[in-house]
């Protein structure tokens, strides 16, 4: 009995496990079976399907940050723009989708073979720019045909703006396509595509203003077409820069620039050194140089004589003229070689060696002391004590109060000028130095050169009583950088001397700058006139000469620097008109002008 049961117990546990063995054979075949398929029947199949389906990297260029001016008024903005794309490999004729766009827009047949010769060479799915920056009519038009013409894509861009146009045109620079050497710059790692900052402002902040990358990851088909995005990380959009300038100032003076043919004005806060203004003429307007650059108009910047491109507020050299008289008075007084007492006798020229050196006013000007010398831009009495104080020490204070120098304020290019010494000319020329070269600096002629900017921050540390405050274009405002401070306390009681002579220049009867008095605003100032050509003995005894027309080009630079208010100076300024004949009828009066444009604005 105990058999029998045992027997049919063991009958049954045989029978279920040949089902659980027939139902993992099953399993095992069914498995064995789909791996017999997929990795050697239809292993062609699934490896084209791997090959076709690929993961693509797609860079997400960052946006570019805008510019701003002190007022935070937008400079530089970006515009968002549309492109027009052919995708070679989504076409079964790219002539065919060629002749169908061109329906809609024209294409010229040169662009249209220059097209189809780049789709032999391109990368497979690589886009191929037919248009940029479309009109909305015409995009219109592409949206409503789009699904009829392969291969066409329309992309989303942003286009750098200059809102301003030529206001800010040399400060500001331009963008374009990297170069070469641009390319392996880190603020534009795998971006080769990116516009950067070519000139100016633009350029010296790209590491601030590009921004950071972002990515996607998409999974692509065999004709190129997104399946599905995989993961994305957004790219940071640039910094935005602020200037110190001020919008309304800047386009004022470039509007007084505009009746003259070339010039620079710079307009300085004395006492942080902010630059308000640094126009310059002639100028360009960048908007028509980048993306799709107008080539006529390109064409016509450079071969401009006056050289548009050159930003002559800080590239412009110029002989300061009467301008520099400041420095020999400041020389000679701290040196003990003249005192406010000092008198020189002006007949209208001296004589050294076998040399006449000529006043410019021919039948001379009487007796001079330092303060009238000044006022009445005497040269007989500079040529005089500059041959005691001797270039050298002239040179020194030159140097002291700012000319014969670059300033960090980021934009490339600047001109250092000439400060000429003995070691200078040696130096530079291997010759020795000639007493008459001193007679010659001393009127600011001869070797020495400046830029308006160095005039400009020459004339405000004379304005803050040798407070020397290094200029600037960056509005730092909400940081706690502290402002460069050096004070020449050593020329204290000499420019207090000069600061009274620049009053009497604008506000008293026969200083040079008279006729440029103003009744809304209180200035101080000296008048310049740079020769460019040398004025021969039979010109000076003619008693019209000066008043003879003459060529633009032989004409004198006129400059004038000053600052206002004359007896709490907030503001500094330079003003050089190329050719523009004497400081006191060209410069003066832009001065003037600004002053009262800045006193009437609040600026």
């Amino acid at each position: 009995m105990f058999y029998s049961e045992e027997k049919k117990q063991y009958s049954i546990l045989n029978r279920r496990s040949f089902f659980l063995y027939v139902l993992k054979l099953s399993l095992f075949s069914i498995v064995g079976w789909r791996l017999y398929n997929i990795q050697i029947k239809d292993s062609e199949k699934y490896k084209t399907l791997s090959k076709n389906n690929q993961i693509d990297v797609e860079i997400l260029y960052p946006l570019r940050g805008k510019i701003l001016d002190a007022e935070n008024n937008i400079l530089v903005s970006n515009k968002k723009v549309f492109d027009v794309y052919v995708i070679p490999e989504n076409t079964t004729d790219i002539n065919k989708t060629l002749n169908q766009i061109s329906n809609i827009i024209k294409i010229e047949f040169s662009k249209k073979r220059k097209i189809i010769e780049l789709s032999k060479k391109v990368k497979k799915f690589e886009k191929i720019k037919i248009f940029e920056n479309i009109n909305w009519e015409d995009l219109e038009k592409i949206e409503a045909n789009k699904l009829n013409i392969e291969g066409i894509f329309i992309s989303q861009d942003f286009m750098r703006v200059y809102n301003y146009g030529h206001i800010f045109s040399h400060l500001l620079g331009y963008i374009n396509k990297p170069n070469q050497n641009e390319i392996s710059l880190p603020f534009i790692a795998n971006m080769p595509d990116l516009d950067i900052g070519k000139e100016g402002i633009e350029k010296s902040f790209n590491p601030i203003l590009v921004g950071k990358a972002g990515q996607r990851e998409i999974e692509v088909n065999s004709s190129g077409r997104v399946i599905r995005e995989i993961s994305r990380k957004e790219s940071i959009k640039g910094n935005d820069l602020k200037l110190t300038l001020d919008l309304r100032l800047q386009e004022y003076a470039l509007n007084l620039l505009n009746s003259h043919r070339a010039g620079s004005i710079v307009v300085m806060d004395v006492n942080n050194g902010n630059i308000l203004c640094m126009a310059s003429t002639p100028s360009y307007d960048p908007n028509k140089i980048i993306k799709k650059p107008n080539k006529e108009y390109w064409d016509s910047v450079l071969q401009n004589k006056l050289s548009p491109l050159t930003f002559r507020s800080i590239q412009g050299l110029y002989a300061p003229g009467s301008t520099f008289k400041m420095i020999v008075a400041i020389a000679g007084l701290y040196n003990g070689i003249i005192n406010s007492s000092t008198n020189h006798s002006c007949n209208g020229k001296i004589s050294l060696g076998d040399r006449l050196y000529h006043c410019w006013k021919n039948n001379g000007h009487g007796s001079m002391d330092v303060e009238t010398a000044i006022k009445e831009s005497c040269d007989v009495f500079f040529y005089e004590i500059s041959k005691k104080i001797g270039i050298d020490r002239i040179a020194e204070v030159a140097r002291d109060f700012g000319l014969g120098k670059i300033y960090d304020i980021h934009l490339k290019n600047q001109k250092i000028g000439i400060v000429p010494s003995k070691k200078w000319k040696k130096d530079n020329l291997g010759e020795s130095w000639y007493p008459g070269e001193t007679l010659i600096s001393a009127i600011g002629q001869g070797f020495v050169l400046t830029n308006p900017l160095q005039l400009a921050t020459m004339t405000s540390i004379i304005a803050s009583d040798g407070k020397v405050v290094e200029p600037t274009i960056i509005n730092d405002q909400n940081s706690n950088k502290d402002i460069k401070v050096k004070n020449l306390e050593k020329y204290k009681s000499a420019i207090k001397i000069v600061k009274k002579s620049m009053f009497k220049v604008v506000n008293e009867n026969k200083g040079t700058a008279f006729k440029s008095k103003s009744e809304e605003v209180v200035f101080s100032g000296k008048t310049g006139t740079s020769q460019v050509r040398r004025i021969t003995v039979a010109e000076r005894e003619s008693e019209d000469f000066r008043k003879k027309e003459v060529e633009w080009n032989k004409r004198d630079h006129a400059l004038f620097v000053g600052y206002m208010p004359y007896d709490n100076p907030n503001y500094s300024i330079s003003v050089v008109i190329e050719h523009g004949g004497s400081g006191a009828s060209s410069a003066a009066p832009i001065a003037k002008q600004i002053f009262q444009f800045i006193n009437k604005n609040k600026i």
